[in-house]
């Protein structure tokens, strides 16, 4: 168990090298370096989540009857990294090309999203209840570590004091990135040593397999733990998710901030966030999660207001860093508790409808970011603070759900 422990945590650490650097440098070669307006990139968040939410119920209900976890990781894995790649390739060779650069990047997003439906349940074959939060806290550790990595890795290109080939500035970090992700990703597809019995395949006519993902909703939303618990992390979701995709145009835009001084924040802010996710886990297995959580969500709703009306970029600077201690453990904590509330007959649809949770939030988050930025744009620069508080009164409202989540109690497994 603790090499497939290991092996799940380096692939997260693989996956988060390549998707920081894509939302961090190709999000600014898209709208700073093409001129392109900043939907254009938010738009490739919402489409791509718009497909997740259509397909991943569906996803999800199959792989509870298959329990073929690995050979769907290693399937959408390999898509994904020739996905990214393509984009790469464009961004180096055609770099004015960025209508088809961002609709492979789309498609790129979608897999990836995908790919953790495959990978988030083998939480539960790799802990008990022991130690559920800390594996998770590890899996989120190795994340923010692989982030910081890809950042810092990544920035000697993009300042132009390494230079490969093709079109120069950030166009040159999203080559590696791919490639270091394909690489380390190949060790947990290969060596993790699955037990499962997979059951005789059969199939179902259209009809009935909606049908069965039906029944699989109302049964997993009898659950009043888990309904709550998804729709809070809707909300907090929501904000971290909206923030984060946007944090280095709002640091650019409002702030001035270097390719440099984004890179160094930002690899501060993830380290802490790496750190913070192994506390905050060993915190959950002693205290709880639910109020673990709370606490997580508290801190929130006070640094959102600071970062966005900070009097200085100093104190934006302090507040960043102090929240990164507050990013890894959200995630670690509610994926942690979703094992723990889930029935196992229903692991992957519980975990399907949460990361569908975080879907609707990267759908809805974008949306209500650019109608804030294009209704106060006449204001200057504030309009992004006024956005970022938004996102503080959406953890707010994320918290009255939080509260609702009772002590969990043995259920039997409902029968679909």
């Amino acid at each position: 168990m603790k090499r497939n422990t290991y092996l799940w945590a380096l692939y997260d650490f693989a996956n988060s090298i390549v998707m920081i650097v894509f939302l961090f440098y190709f999000s600014q070669w898209l709208v700073i370096d093409n001129n392109k307006p900043d939907w254009w990139f938010n738009a490739s968040l919402i489409v791509s989540s718009v497909f997740f939410i259509l397909t991943a119920p569906t996803l999800s209900r199959r792989l509870d009857f298959s329990r073929r976890k690995l050979s769907g990781l290693r399937v959408t894995t390999v898509i994904t990294f020739l996905l990214y790649l393509l984009v790469a390739l464009i961004t180096l060779f055609t770099p004015t090309h960025t209508l088809e650069a961002a609709v492979v990047f789309t498609f790129a997003l979608y897999f990836y999203l995908i790919s953790f439906i495959y990978y988030t349940p083998m939480l539960n074959d790799i802990s008990d209840a022991g130690n559920r939060g800390f594996v998770s806290g590890l899996g989120l550790g190795a994340n923010y570590a692989g982030q910081v990595i890809g950042l810092l890795i990544t920035l000697p290109l993009a300042t132009g004091v390494i230079y490969f080939f093709g079109a120069e500035g950030r166009a040159q970090t999203l080559l590696p990135a791919t490639i270091l992700f394909g690489l380390l990703a190949v060790p947990l597809l290969l060596w993790y040593k699955n037990k499962e019995i997979y059951p005789q395949s059969k199939k179902e006519n259209i009809n009935t397999e909606f049908s069965r993902i039906k029944d699989t909703f109302k049964l997993i939303f009898t659950n009043k733990n888990l309904t709550f618990l998804i729709l809070g992390y809707f909300l907090f979701s929501d904000a971290l998710l909206t923030f984060a995709n946007n944090f280095p145009l709002f640091l650019e835009k409002v702030h001035g901030a270097s390719d440099s001084v984004k890179t160094y924040l930002t690899a501060g802010i993830l380290t802490l966030s790496a750190i913070g996710s192994i506390i905050g886990g060993k915190i959950a297995d002693i205290k709880g999660g639910t109020r673990t959580l709370m606490w997580i969500l508290v801190a929130w709703v006070v640094l959102f207001p600071l970062i966005a009306f900070a009097p200085s970029f100093a104190m934006v600077i302090i507040a960043c860093l102090i929240a990164g201690l507050f990013f890894g453990p959200a995630w670690g904590v509610s994926r942690s508790l979703v094992s723990e509330f889930s029935h196992r007959k229903f692991e992957a649809s519980s975990f399907g409808f949460y990361i569908l949770a975080e879907r609707f939030a990267t759908f809805i988050g974008p949306i209500v970011w650019s109608i804030v930025l294009s209704t106060t744009a006449s204001q200057g620069p504030v309009s992004y603070s006024y956005a970022i508080f938004g996102m503080a009164i959406l953890i707010f409202i994320s918290i009255f759900f939080i509260r609702k989540i009772s002590p969990p109690v043995l259920n039997k497994v409902p029968q679909v």
